[in-house]
C-alpha cells in the first residue's frame, strides 16, 4: 500500500510549528513550557525540563536532545538556551540553601533530583556558551563536564575560577581548571601574559594548601608552564611534601605495603625529570 510522505522541507516546517506549539502550550497544564523551568517546586521544573527535551525525540542522552532540538527550531534557539542556563542558576542556588537545611533535618533530595542536576549541568555545558559562565561556576564542585566547559571559555573563566581557590570545598576544582586551561587545546585562549601570570602565582599559592590533591595538581599545572621561576616550588614538594599515604592507611586501620610513601613527592621528581629532558 503507498503511504503519502512529506518531503523534507514540508518535514522540517512542520516538526517547527509543532515544537513551536509545544513550547507554548503544555498540553497537561495549559501554561508555556520554558514558563514551566521556573516553577516554585524544582520536581515541576524537572518535568518540564525533560518534556522539552522529549521534543527532540526519545533514547537521547540530555546533550544529544538539547543538540537536535536547537537544530529543529534555530529561531527559538537562543530563547531555549537563556531559559535553560536561567533554570541551572536557580538549581544552584535551590541546592546550596537545601544543603543548609539537610544538615538540620537530614534528609537528602533523592536519586531522582541528582539524575535531573546532572543531566541539566550535561545540557548547559554542552551549549559552550560564555552567557553560562556564572551558571557553570555555580556547579563546579560537579566534575570534569564543568571544569572542562569553563577551561574552554579561556580568558573570561581566568579571574572567577581563581576566585574559587577561597572556597574550600571549591578549591580543589578550580586547581583542576586551571590545570585544563592550560592543555595545548586550551592554552592559546589564556596564552596572554597577563593571564599566564595569574594562573601561574594561583598555582604556586595552591602548592601548599592543606590539600594534598590540590597541591599535587598545582604541581602539574606549573610544570605544564615549565618556566624557570616554577621549578624551586617543584623541587621543595619534591623534597619536603608533608603527605605520607602509609600513614593514612595505617590511620585507616589499614597495612600499608610501604613504611613511607609520599605520592606527591614522588610525582613531583617525575615532573622535574620530564622538565630536565624538554
Amino acid at each position: 500500500m503507498y503511504r503519502k510522505t512529506l518531503s523534507a522541507p514540508i518535514f522540517v516546517i512542520a516538526s517547527f510549528f509543532l515544537l513551536c506549539h509545544v513550547l507554548e502550550t503544555n498540553l497537561s497544564s495549559g501554561e508555556p513550557l520554558i514558563e514551566q523551568l521556573e516553577d516554585p517546586h524544582w520536581r515541576n521544573r524537572s518535568e518540564a525540563f525533560y518534556a522539552l527535551l522529549a521534543l527532540a525525540g526519545p533514547g537521547l542522552d540530555s546533550r544529544s536532545a538539547l543538540t537536535s532540538l536547537l537544530k529543529s527550531a534555530p529561531e527559538k534557539s537562543d530563547e531555549i538556551k537563556l531559559a535553560l542556563i536561567k533554570l541551572l542558576e536557580r538549581e544552584n542556588a535551590f541546592l546550596e540553601e537545601y544543603a543548609k537545611d539537610y544538615r538540620i533535618t537530614n534528609v537528602p533530595l533523592g536519586e531522582e533530583s541528582g539524575e535531573y542536576y546532572a543531566d541539566l549541568i550535561a545540557a548547559v555545558s554542552s551549549l559552550k556558551d560564555i552567557r553560562s559562565l556564572d551558571a557553570l561556576l555555580g556547579a563546579i564542585r560537579t566534575g570534569t563536564m564543568v571544569t572542562d566547559a569553563l577551561a574552554e571559555f579561556g580568558l573570561a573563566a581566568v579571574d572567577p575560577v581563581i576566585q574559587k581557590l577561597n572556597n574550600r570545598e571549591e578549591r580543589l576544582p578550580a586547581v583542576i581548571t586551571l590545570g585544563q586551561m592550560l592543555e595545548p587545546r586550551n592554552y592559546p585562549k589564556v596564552s596572554d601574559p597577563a593571564s599566564r601570570e595569574k594562573i601561574k602565582k594561583a598555582l604556586i599559592n595552591a602548592t601548599s594548601d592543606q590539600s594534598d590533591s590540590v597541591r599535587l595538581l598545582a604541581i602539574e599545572g606549573l610544570a605544564k608552564l615549565g618556566d624557570a621561576d616554577v621549578i624551586p616550588f617543584i623541587e621543595n614538594a619534591a623534597i619536603n611534601d608533608p603527605y605520607d599515604q602509609s600513614e593514612f592507611i595505617r590511620g585507616l586501620g589499614g597495612k600499608p605495603d610501604k613504611k613511607n610513601f609520599y605520592p606527591v613527592r614522588e610525582r613531583a621528581k617525575e615532573l622535574l625529570e620530564k622538565l630536565k629532558k624538554k
